[in-house]
């Protein structure tokens, strides 16, 4: 492992509308009382009894075109603040291996194994720690699996997340008595991401049942954990009947091997304490950054300069009714699949969406209905768009911001 300077993956395409999308959006007045909203746009539905609803979303003037597809829109009822991909990296074990080799002998005395910075604040952070990118690099050369580990979280982030970029990289390892207490890092960017390489027990054992902790296991705890976003207003949704403990207020992500876990960073979170294990190659290993740089993505047939051309004048027109509009907090990307031979928008979806009212309203049933008029009115607009033909499907990605 040799030290190496912190050149990062960076946006290789913009366009002329790439920065409007990532600037602050949202009502100018704030409060339901003082805007007009319009449903010109699509037809409302009556919500039924789901995790979310459909909205048909198509151009009211473009509605009498035979040649114009008709839009469905799928609107969260809430909004999405973590998930997860499983079985993310085809060569998580390349990594994994890697650092075994490094540190499963622990009377080695390796360079690799004089990485670690032990970073402690009194009552928030214990754990270790080291540049990921650093760790990997063996002599000059950057290990080619973690390169291409790198290369497959950009490609996610920019094809689903519209996030051109992310911080560098760290590895952390938790053994017994380290965690993280409560905490929100926001500045680093819309999305944080963890990547799992803890195998949290013994592979040559088949029952689990040799390994020191609980359920065959080398630890227990360890789980990230993410405040519950209803429970960030707590009375709002206070139920004077209901029995309030642990696992109604917090969510918790168990960190398992080749698991990314994509979430909110605004939400108070943190790493459950480590009890168990106090060997480093058995412990709680994790690549963990912050995505950022927000910027329209382009795949397929289309240009990015086609892109931009057709969106400048849409995003303007979207701005402009944003406006009239409740304000709104968070970030939200937005899935177009273009069709090569018409150009016409065939389906919409959203890869990412944090958005919730920037005034604090009471009614759960409000938030919902204030989400879906903001929510629907841009992918409706959006639904619009007619790109240039092109020799293949395309696919693009958008993003907003606001607040």
């Amino acid at each position: 492992m040799t030290r190496s300077n912190n050149s990062y993956c960076s946006s290789s395409s913009s366009c002329s509308s790439c920065s409007s999308s990532s600037s602050s959006l949202g009502g100018g007045k704030g409060g339901r009382g003082d805007v007009s909203v319009s449903f010109s746009s699509f037809s409302r539905r009556r919500r039924k009894k789901s995790s979310h609803f459909r909205r048909r979303a198509l151009s009211s003037n473009l509605s009498s075109s035979p040649e114009v597809n008709e839009v469905e829109v799928e609107v969260n009822e809430r909004a999405k603040h973590y998930f997860t991909k499983d079985s993310f990296y085809a060569h998580a074990d390349k990594l994994y291996s890697s650092f075994q080799n490094n540190h499963s002998n622990a009377k080695k005395a390796n360079a690799e194994r004089f990485c670690w910075d032990y970073w402690h604040v009194e009552n928030q952070y214990t754990q270790l720690r080291t540049p990921a990118k650093e760790y990997y690099y063996e002599g000059e050369i950057l290990n080619e699996f973690y390169a291409k580990f790198e290369e497959e979280l950009l490609k996610y982030a920019r094809e689903n997340l519209a996030l051109s970029n992310f911080t560098p990289i760290w590895m952390s390892c938790y053994v017994d008595g380290m965690g993280q207490e409560l905490h929100a890092d926001v500045p680093h960017g819309p999305l944080a991401f963890v990547f799992s390489l803890t195998k949290n027990f013994d592979d040559s054992d088949d029952d689990k049942s040799s390994s020191p902790s609980k359920s065959g296991r080398y630890f227990r705890g360890g789980e990230t954990t993410i405040l519950r976003p209803e429970r960030a207003n707590y009375w709002q949704s206070f139920d004077p009947t209901e029995i309030v403990e642990r696992t109604q207020l917090f969510e918790e992500i168990e960190p398992k091997f080749n698991r990314l876990t994509i979430f909110d960073p605004r939400l108070p979170h943190g790493v459950r304490e480590v009890k168990g294990t106090k060997d480093v190659s058995k412990g709680r290993l994790v690549l963990n950054g912050w995505f950022n740089e927000p910027a329209i993505s382009c795949q397929g047939g289309l240009t990015i300069e086609d892109v931009g051309k057709v969106l400048d004048a849409k995003l303007d027109l979207l701005y402009e009714e944003l406006e009239t509009l409740p304000a709104m907090i968070g970030f939200a990307a937005l899935r177009m699949e273009i069709e090569a031979e018409t150009g016409h928008v065939d389906s919409i979806s959203w890869g990412a969406d944090t958005v919730a009212p920037a005034l604090s309203l009471r009614d759960p049933d409000e938030v919902t209905e204030t989400r879906d008029v903001v929510l629907a009115t841009i992918a409706g607009m959006m639904s619009e768009c007619v790109f240039p033909s092109s020799k293949e499907k395309s696919s693009i990605c958008v993003p907003f911001v606001f607040g």
